[in-house]
């Protein structure tokens, strides 16, 4: 027998006398769901506002270095990435600049996400019948449960804030920045819920969500694209946090609109919840669609016909984000060329700065490549998801063994991160062309195709530990994937002992195309990796098939 899906912690007792405590024990059951992935949340974007304070005062350590740095604003590719640079003479100032977009955009969706699967998954899975067979109406289910997801996003915020402001940034600066980072949060944590309303599929669901999301970062890219454009900011939430300017003539108006916006949204939600009964939705599909049974022939085929809008949401991110790195090699180098003191920095930190254009394509090919690695985690957070929602059950119940399963779904995370890994490799090259950067093709090739390896890696831990600790398979590879990369990222600066710097597998990635390739760290890791999946597969087949 291929195993159950057991009914994971007990049903919440609540009072039939008042719908108080069933309130609380809503709220109780959604805080024992989100828990882990929110003090992860918390916890890494702490680290990384401290990462950068450190990383800003090392590489900017004078005056004259940082008001050069706001120059790089004049660059349209820069500010449609970065925003438009404001204090950035400051450490605050800067931070909000160089990460505040990076945290915005890893948060929301983060909480588009945990929103999505809160609301309209349980009601797929079946398991929000149980919780509203306490006295409590749906409407007040909703209504608590986005009240645990923006309190999540409070504490991420906090945490930023907390950090920022004993690195010495200054209190009022840190408070306002967190609070942002926590409207703009709980503000796609609102889109997800109206969109939870809307459609009945999960998956639908979250697809418009994402569509929402990234629609909205484009518009900010365009209002940054120009100053005449410049009003296109107060439609985006990433654009308020571009205009909230926290630690130098901070802009009121602009936060209360992030705060407002949230609540403003989470009330229609709970308002659209009231109007439709348990498992239905506003908006209804054709049932009457002529059956599709292309890709359905076997189970790593299933496995990419469900994964397909996913994917192509992951490549249209990073192709973006590599076609916006490819523009800046020009405005890069230049910079480099002009700022002996910056090139010593960087040169410091291990990057090659004798040719600006192939050292800064391969540092972007090593950030490119991390993103690579947390789809990689993702892919195989599928495999969980099918796991979780029982869908694995019917699966096996056929002629289908849980290897070939777990293999299907191994050999089609490494096939589409080499995917992502071609297509950046092109986006990159076709950034540089436009902008008449020196970077042909064959180093964009070679600066996307290095960290590969890594990227097996992080899949092969993802598989560990879907076969030893299955709730952890997407947190668990995510957070160890990104400390990885933070310790290659501030260790050298910090003269970190080289035994500390070799337990990342990105320190042993050389800066290519700038560094030849080192065929033996890359051989190294995929048996490793080839290792830990191996491993994982074995204690897969072993333990019994768990629920979410």
């Amino acid at each position: 027998m291929n195993g159950t899906v057991p009914l994971r912690g007990r049903v919440p007792r609540v009072s039939v006398e008042s719908g108080r405590p069933a309130g609380v024990q809503v709220a109780r059951l959604t805080v024992r769901l989100i828990r882990r992935g929110a003090l992860w949340l918390a916890l890494v974007v702490g680290f990384y506002m401290a990462v950068e304070v450190f990383s800003y005062e090392q590489t900017y350590p004078d005056a004259a270095a940082r008001l050069r740095l706001a120059k790089l604003g004049d660059d349209p590719a820069m500010r449609m990435l970065q925003g438009i640079p404001h204090a950035v003479e400051t450490p605050g100032g800067f931070v909000v600049w160089d990460a505040g977009w990076m945290l915005a955009a890893i948060i929301g969706i983060w909480a588009l996400l945990v929103t999505g699967r809160l609301l309209r998954g349980e009601e797929e899975s079946g398991r929000a019948e149980l919780v509203l067979a306490a006295p409590v109406s749906p409407a007040r289910v909703v209504l608590v449960q986005a009240a645990v997801v923006t309190a999540a996003a409070v504490l991420t915020g906090a945490a930023a804030a907390a950090v920022l402001t004993a690195m010495g940034t200054g209190v009022v600066g840190s408070v306002l920045f967190g609070l942002a980072l926590s409207g703009v949060a709980a503000t796609f944590a609102g889109v997800a819920a109206i969109a939870s309303q809307l459609f009945q599929i999960r998956r639908r669901a979250t697809g418009i969500s994402a569509a929402v999301f990234g629609i909205l970062f484009l518009l900010r890219m365009g209002a940054n694209s120009a100053d005449s454009r410049g009003w296109l900011r107060w439609l985006s939430p990433f654009g308020w946090l571009d205009e909230l300017h926290p630690y130098r003539e901070p802009r009121w108006g602009v936060l209360a609109v992030s705060l407002i916006a949230p609540a403003a949204l989470f009330a229609i939600a709970v308002r659209l919840r009231g109007a439709r009964d348990t498992g239905g939705a506003l908006i209804t599909g054709n049932d009457r669609a002529r059956a599709r049974y292309r890709l359905l022939g076997g189970p790593t085929a299933f496995a990419w016909r469900g994964g397909e809008g996913m994917l192509a949401g992951w490549l249209l991110g990073i192709a973006a984000y590599a076609f916006m790195s490819g523009a800046l090699v020009a405005t890069v180098t230049d910079f480099v060329a002009d700022d002996p003191d910056y090139r010593k920095v960087l040169e410091s930190m291990g990057w090659d700065a004798a040719d600006a254009a192939e050292g800064f394509a391969g540092l972007m090919g090593v950030l490119i490549g991390l993103l690579i690695a947390l789809y990689s985690c993702w892919r195989i957070g599928a495999a969980r998801a099918e796991e979780a929602t029982g869908r694995l059950d019917h699966v096996l119940t056929r002629p289908v063994t849980r290897s070939r399963w777990l293999s299907g779904h191994v050999l089609l995370t490494f096939a589409t991160s080499v995917l992502l890994a071609l297509a950046s490799a092109l986006a990159m090259w076709a950034g540089a062309a436009v902008t008449g950067a020196d970077l042909g093709l064959a180093d964009s090739l070679a600066a996307n195709l290095n960290p590969l390896p890594v990227v097996l890696l992080a899949a092969g831990l993802a598989v560990l530990l879907l076969g030893a600790r299955p709730r952890l398979t997407v947190t668990g590879s995510v957070a160890a994937t990104s400390t990885a990369y933070l310790v290659e990222m501030i260790g050298p600066a910090l003269n970190w002992p080289d035994p500390v710097l070799g337990l990342s597998p990105f320190h042993h990635l050389a800066k290519v195309p700038a560094e030849p390739f080192r065929p033996l760290a890359a051989v190294t890791m995929t048996a490793l990796a080839v290792l830990l999946a191996v491993a994982g597969g074995v204690l897969f087949d072993r333990r019994d098939l768990t629920g979410d």
